[in-house]
């Protein structure tokens, strides 16, 4: 195995930054605000976020079959990268900066555009990955350091609007817009880094035309579809305490919004030290294991870390959120790692280098489970009398949904994803045989 250089890794990782860097406001921040601070109804914000996730899945795959079949002098994926950076530099502008009066059309407007360029940059991004090794376990470095720059970018985000909020006090400008001027600051650097310093594999087959019949053998794939099923699954949580945590942290716990953005930060820093010990892990007991015990212990710290939270005991909150914190991202990187084993496959099997539309597909999946909470949680709140703008305007036991939520979906939606993973049929020993069928039939 030839280890890559940290240097190109570091590289490589820094898209991660900017597209980390939008989804925290979009799943945490930006329906809260646009429900709240610029005054549009909160079922109506709910609709529209999932609406535009809804609409935007569907241009995943068709962008990974795009990519795919893209041949230049630059590569399969770095121009699709720079296309979603420039779309995503003008689109950021719109959606973060927007001021009061705005309509939900605007919303609507400008969050397809912003989905648009996030896709492009996304996919492309996450697909480059898989040309970087062919290695069962340098594929988990890979997307380790992957994972630990969507996490870099997800802390700075965090970290900017407090720390300017001390120096600058009442001065400071609202915490979305200094989110949406460092998203704006580091995509073109991250980019720009991200050319230079690492290279892009060559296509390994060729990419004929894709049909019907392709794509039905394709979804009919077992091992495929299981993942897909997992990467729902394990978003999905995150998905439901990402668009619960202020009103849980703020609104139920009491703690402040300063407060608030502290616990956030321990539980992505938590993520970000761990993921050695993931990398380990997984050498040891495989991907799939390694990211079936992420689930469990993700669902029992969980709930354990909620039985203690206390703004009144701040270190006790602060080591409860801490380790609850550790196995957040070792499902996601994981699973990336696995699908570039899928796609070893699906190359033996079809003669199709098809590794841009398989990360399109499982991005897909991944927006699915992010969407839903958004979508389904905010119209029930709505209907059961929670309030957005006003603790005096919600009923007196809107909040009691409100924590129901957050203590029993996430486990719920995790033991099954546990599971799910821990029957994947995607071991060391297995890709080492479909990279020596690769070597004799000349696909490799």
């Amino acid at each position: 195995m030839t280890r890559l250089p940290t240097r190109t890794l570091a590289a490589y990782a820094g898209p991660g930054l900017p597209v980390a860097a939008l989804g925290l406001p979009l799943v945490i921040y930006l329906p809260p605000y646009y429900a709240g601070t610029l005054g549009l109804d909160l079922a109506a914000v709910g609709f529209v976020f999932f609406l535009v996730r809804m609409l935007d899945m569907p241009l995943d795959p068709l962008l990974g079959h795009f990519m795919d079949g893209t041949r230049s002098r630059w590569g399969r994926f770095r121009p699709w990268l720079v296309a979603g950076g420039l779309t995503l530099l003008v689109a950021t502008v719109a959606v973060f900066f927007a001021t009061p009066g705005i309509t939900v059309w605007y919303l609507f407007g400008w969050l397809m555009l912003l989905f648009a360029g996030h896709s492009m940059l996304n996919v492309s991004h996450i697909a480059w990955g898989a040309t970087l090794s062919g290695d069962y376990h340098e594929r988990s470095r890979v997307y380790g350091w992957w994972i630990g720059g969507h996490l870099v970018g997800l802390i700075t985000v965090l970290v900017l609007p407090a720390v300017l909020g001390q120096v600058m006090g009442a001065q400071a400008p609202r915490p979305v817009h200094l989110m949406g001027a460092f998203i704006l600051a580091i995509i073109p650097l991250t980019v720009i880094g991200a050319l230079v310093g690492a290279r892009e594999g060559a296509a390994q087959a060729e990419h004929p035309r894709i049909t019907w019949a392709d794509i039905r053998r394709l979804f009919s794939n077992r091992t495929l579809a299981m993942l897909l099923l997992a990467d729902v699954l394990v978003n999905l949580a995150p998905g439901v305490t990402g668009a619960l945590f202020e009103f849980v942290f703020v609104r139920l716990l009491g703690f402040t919004q300063a407060g608030a953005a502290v616990m956030l930060l321990i539980y992505f820093g938590s993520g970000l030290l761990a993921l050695p010990l993931w990398l380990r892990l997984a050498a040891r007991l495989g991907k799939q294991r390694a990211a079936a015990a992420a689930c469990v212990s993700g669902a029992a710290l969980h709930v354990a870390a909620f039985l203690v939270f206390d703004p009144a005991q701040a270190w006790l909150s602060y080591l409860a959120i801490g380790l609850a914190g550790t196995p957040y991202a070792a499902p996601g990187f994981l699973l990336r790692a696995m699908l570039a084993d899928v796609g070893d496959e699906e190359r033996l099997a079809s003669g199709a280098d098809r590794i841009g539309l398989l990360n399109a597909v499982l991005t897909t999946a991944m927006k699915l489970g992010y969407a839903l909470p958004v979508g389904i949680l905010f119209p029930i709140l709505a209907l059961v009398g929670f309030s957005a703008e006003a603790a005096t305007a919600s009923t007196p036991g809107s909040l009691l949904w409100v924590e129901g939520f957050w203590i029993v979906l996430p486990p719920v939606i995790l033991i099954p994803a546990a599971l799910v993973l821990a029957r994947l049929p995607l071991s060391a020993a297995r890709h080492a045989e479909v990279q020596a069928a690769l070597a004799r039939t000349g696909k490799n």
